[in-house]
């Protein structure tokens, strides 16, 4: 009797580790035949040892070898013995890693362009030759398009060009891009065979070139005959109708692509999983003229190929038709996004060197166009979208024109409600406007540093205020609280601002509260979260569904900290760095400058007071005197107060420079702070020195203090 398969293999895996065959640096293509057939076989028989230990060293040999001993194998379905290894606990794992590489190496092999040219050579020697050929054909996809186009325009070849189109047509699907770009370019002939296979596919992405052959008069009427045939065939299967322009054809297949690469970019046509990366094909005739085939593919990182598919229709839609707007919004905004989605370090191939940057086509594109992309972005939660239609609209835009940014003020990212209010407080209005009183409480939300958070507690209960305000401390809030919005006015006037509104009541307040906090300039902006009871989570969670500002919890249900970091993340965006928040203060500050001292201006600088007071003592020089220059300009009493306070607290080059600022602030205003102040600034002008001495002298003049105080000094010395 002959030794069982099982003891041969056993015998044939020892002595393979006796000799160090299976160690990574000598496992070599021979052995791959054999090690494929002991894995399957052991897997079969449910022996996980020795087929893990042959699975590892087949990990090991090249995977076209590897390849070559699965399609040469005995063991006809590899599929099944996968699904076997995957329920065996020791060896899924590297079985995975197994099936991962002979479905790269199959990938690669079908895209190979000799076997591709070898299948086309099949196609026509009978229907066994042709099913298989078709098959592996498939399995290329697209990337089989060049050669398969080629194949069918060239007159050498016209017996296969049948079988070519049956091919075609049964590979479907993946060969309606490649082929759409190149039909409005190719011969007469070849664009009525391109239309019927076309038109055998069946897919409306097809339709915009149908239709631009049909609308150019220098079409052979027989191709446009074939055109007009696809057309009508594909649009009876299709809410497309059929009669549309080849530019609303170009921009609606344009938007599809940008709509799928918003909401699912793994299912675009061109789109290769395997390698996460894309395809943008062109077509350039004179490539067939030396041979070439004419098709081209251009490969692209996968989380930019949507936008630049939708860049390409948008392109043709405009070279079709150049007064078609909303072409020139498309190409903006995937320009643009096409860029935030490139891969650190990645380049995109399809992007010519001669383009410019993407935001000058958004500035020389305009407002309106500007106004569409600013609306797509908000509409997609796109933060990074919204914030280079914002730019741009900054650079280039009138007041009228910058009305959709008010729109951003309610923005859930901080940075896009930030950047909203900076635009239209730049833009220096001189009317008022819808939502105008939120501009200056978004400039005024980046003066305060993070730990000086605020958060405001609604409840009416005391005891439920009296845990939420402990258990609100304990986050690093500074809590206010109150029974209900209307009570908590006062307090809310006087803080600086609010981070977070925290809302813990019947479900009737909760909504009457959150609908109160929208005409409420400090509020409007302010994440809420709800804590409301198991029987009502559901209700107020659906009232409140796309509310983006309001987060409702069951009360009990978790840790509180959890529960504002949700808040806060989903309308607040990520937090700033040091670095950005700084500037970003700063330039609010400087719009602060202008807004205090224009009387026409909508805005009142009276409701940023409160930040502006903390900002005077910020920690960061150049914050504080620049929020000292803005208090100098402001005719209130809590403002001068707020000057010379800080300026007595301060040191240095920054206790000059809030000094001066007071000097400013009496000189315009008069002296508006108490006398125990006065006597404080006096007190410094006595002790001081150098350029601190004479700072001190200005404001002590300029505030008008008694003469006696300079006539104490003189004599005093």
């Amino acid at each position: 009797m002959p030794p069982s398969p099982r003891l041969l293999s056993s015998v044939l895996v020892l002595l393979f580790v006796l000799v160090g065959t299976l160690t990574p640096t000598t496992a070599s293509a021979q052995d791959a035949d054999s090690l494929w057939a002991d894995f399957c076989h052991h897997v079969l028989i449910a022996n996980p040892a020795i087929a893990g230990e042959a699975a590892a060293a087949l990990t090991e040999i090249d995977t076209g070898a590897l390849l070559d001993a699965v399609e040469s194998s005995r063991y006809e379905n590899p599929q099944r013995i996968f699904q076997r290894a995957q329920g065996m606990e020791s060896i899924s794992e590297v079985a995975s890693q197994l099936q991962i590489m002979i479905q790269s190496a199959r990938l690669d092999r079908s895209r190979e362009p000799q076997r591709i040219a070898a299948d086309i050579e099949l196609l026509n020697q009978g229907q066994r030759a042709f099913d298989n050929a078709t098959q592996r054909l498939k399995a290329a996809g697209q990337f089989a398009a060049p050669q398969m186009l080629a194949a069918l325009i060239d007159p050498a070849q016209s017996d296969r060009h049948a079988a070519l189109m049956r091919s075609m047509q049964e590979i479907g699907q993946p060969l309606v891009y490649p082929l759409s770009v190149a039909l409005p370019r190719l011969s007469p002939v070849a664009q009525g065979q391109v239309a019927q296979v076309l038109a055998g596919i069946g897919y409306p992405q097809a339709m915009p070139a149908l239709r631009q052959v049909i609308e150019d008069p220098d079409t052979d009427p027989t191709a446009r005959q074939f055109a007009q045939a696809a057309i009508q065939d594909i649009a009876r299967n299709t809410r497309v109708p059929a009669e549309a322009s080849s530019a609303d054809l170009y921009l609606a297949l344009g938007r599809g692509a940008y709509r799928t690469a918003t909401t699912s970019p793994g299912s675009l046509d061109s789109y290769d999983a395997a390698t996460d990366t894309g395809v943008v094909w062109f077509y350039d005739p004179k490539l067939t003229i030396t041979g070439g085939p004419g098709l081209v593919p251009i490969v692209v990182p996968g989380p930019v190929v949507g936008d630049a598919v939708a860049m390409q229709a948008a392109e043709q839609a405009l070279a079709l038709n150049p007064d078609l707007d909303a072409a020139l919004s498309l190409f903006v905004m995937a320009n643009l996004r096409r860029e935030n989605r490139l891969p650190e370090g990645a380049v995109d191939p399809s992007y010519s060197s001669d383009r410019q940057a993407p935001s000058f086509y958004a500035m020389v594109a305009g407002p309106q166009r500007l106004h569409d992309v600013l609306n797509r972005a908000l509409d997609d939660q796109d933060t990074a979208l919204a914030l280079d239609a914002i730019a741009a609209l900054s650079a280039t835009a009138s007041l009228d024109a910058l009305q959709p940014l008010t729109r951003g003020l309610g923005y859930p990212d901080r940075r896009v409600r930030f950047r909203s209010a900076e635009a239209l407080a730049y833009a220096m209005p001189d009317r008022s406007f819808r939502n105008d009183f939120r501009v200056v409480p978004n400039l005024a939300d980046v003066l305060r540093p993070a730990d000086a958070a605020v958060a405001l507690v609604i409840a009416p209960d005391q005891d439920t205020r009296n845990s939420l305000t402990d258990a609100i401390s304990d986050q690093g809030f500074r809590p206010l609280s109150a029974a209900s919005l209307q009570a908590a006015s006062g307090l809310v006037a006087e803080a600086p601002g609010v981070e977070l509104l925290l809302i813990a009541s019947e479900p009737a307040l909760v909504v009457d509260t959150v609908n109160d906090s929208e005409d409420n300039y400090k509020l409007a902006s302010t994440p809420i979260l709800v804590i409301a009871e198991a029987d009502t989570q559901a209700r107020l969670s659906a009232q409140f569904d796309g509310v983006e500002r309001v987060t409702v919890v069951q009360s009990g249900g978790g840790d509180l900290g959890a529960a504002i970091d949700l808040a806060n993340a989903g309308f607040s965006g990520l937090a700033l760095a040091a670095e950005e928040a700084t500037a970003m203060a700063l330039s609010a500050l400087s719009l602060f400058k202008d807004i205090a001292v224009i009387e026409s201006s909508p805005f009142q600088i009276t409701d940023a007071l409160p930040a502006l007071v903390q900002a005077v003592s910020d920690d960061r020089p150049e914050v504080s005197t620049a929020a000292g220059d803005v208090l100098s300009r402001i005719d209130n009493p809590d403002a001068q107060a707020a000057l010379a306070e800080a300026s007595l607290a301060s040191f240095g080059d920054v206790q000059i420079a809030l000094l001066a600022d007071l000097a400013e602030s009496a000189n315009a205003h008069g002296n508006l702070i108490s006398a125990e102040m006065s006597d404080d600034i006096l007190e410094l002008v006595k002790t001081a020195s150098g350029n601190t001495a004479i700072a001190a002298a200005q404001a002590h003049g300029a505030l008008a203090l008694p003469t006696r105080n300079a006539v104490d000094l003189i004599l005093s010395q």
